[in-house]
């Protein structure tokens, strides 16, 4: 695109076809006003000075301008300008070029955007890693720690007295204690690491965790997935894990839901996992990337984790009651070879 310029008054002589069918002036109604017409009001007193020179065939070269088009929307725009001499060496017109850059322009601020939500990701883990220590100290010492401190007491009871048998109800108590830790013992190493995720993959470890919630909080719960456990390389297993229990975890905490379902399976060269409940549901677009202290997971965070797997997170907005969140990830290529062995 290029327009040529009057340098005495900064008005515009004449434009190409390029400049008219982009910017949707006709050449009258650009030609002889002056090129401050073109400029966006939005950003005008900001780049006023670029303006100027531009009017005044100044030399300039690359210069970001945002220009507005006839029906008012903004046009990012890269301009240089040169002055053309007449054969006295007298300065004659000018001539500025433009290239259009808001593709570029909006590159870059998408790059920024996602700059700010990976520094947002990067603290909020940082956060999550701290408060899970945090709840995890705090159920070996609630929890594991004082069930095993007063079964120690328990048995220095029965210390004081060897020549006498041990009472029935002291040793009862004992037992008690034992199971008590060792239950918090379980519920904690299924919570830090599955055993059963890593022995027996993905389908059984979220069966797994869907009969906890229900012994738990009472949500009922459905499992679905194929025949055959899908072999899924370790890292794939933990992040998906988590996700999807991150998120079974806040149908509980938000959805106000009564049923939930985890479906895993296998669907042409992907694993796709899909959660849904019968709760209130949620407005996506309302939801910000941004993390506050006391945020959690996150669909943000759940995303970012699939997306390094090569995967995608998408929010089926169609689902009535409550929602559907669907997972899928790409399958590794052992998976697809023993996929298609008989």
């Amino acid at each position: 695109m290029w327009l040529c310029l009057d340098p005495a008054n900064c008005t515009v002589l004449d434009s190409n076809r390029a400049v008219r069918d982009t910017l949707g002036y006709a050449r009258e109604e650009i030609a002889g006003r002056s090129i401050l017409i073109l400029a966006h009001p939005e950003s005008l007193e900001s780049s006023r000075m670029v303006w100027e020179a531009l009017g005044r065939c100044a030399d300039l070269r690359d210069a970001d301008i945002q220009v507005r088009r006839k029906d008012g929307t903004k046009l990012d725009i890269s301009a240089s300008a040169s002055a053309i001499l007449d054969n006295r060496g007298h300065l004659a017109y000018g001539v500025t070029v433009w290239r259009n850059i808001s593709r570029r322009k909006r590159a870059e601020v998408a790059g920024l955007e996602r700059q700010a939500q990976l520094r947002a990701l990067a603290y909020e883990i940082s956060v999550a890693e701290e408060r899970e220590r945090r709840r995890i100290a705090e159920g070996l010492h609630d929890e594991i720690g004082q069930a095993l401190a007063i079964a120690k007491l328990k048995l220095g009871e029965l210390g004081q007295s060897p020549s006498e048998p041990a009472s029935p109800g002291l040793i009862e108590e004992l037992r008690l204690l034992l199971d008590q830790a060792a239950r918090a013992t379980r519920s904690m190493t299924f919570e830090l690491s599955p055993h059963v995720l890593h022995q027996l993959g993905l389908e059984a470890a979220v069966e797994s965790l869907g009969k906890r919630l229900e012994r738990v909080y009472g949500l009922r719960f459905r499992c679905e997935r194929d025949a055959k456990p899908i072999a899924l390389p370790e890292e794939v297993l933990v992040v998906l894990f988590r996700v999807v229990r991150e998120l079974l975890l806040n149908v509980h905490k938000h959805a106000q839901a009564r049923n939930a379902l985890a479906a895993v399976h296998r669907v042409a060269n992907e694993v796709v996992v899909r959660v849904e409940d019968d709760g209130v549901g949620f407005d996506p677009g309302k939801l910000s990337p941004a993390f506050t202290p006391r945020g959690g997971f996150g669909l943000f965070s759940a995303a970012a984790q699939i997306q390094a797997l090569g995967g995608h997170l998408e929010v089926d907005t169609s689902h009535r009651p409550g929602s559907r969140i669907v997972i899928s990830v790409p399958l590794p290529a052992s998976a697809l070879i023993e996929r298609s062995q008989p």
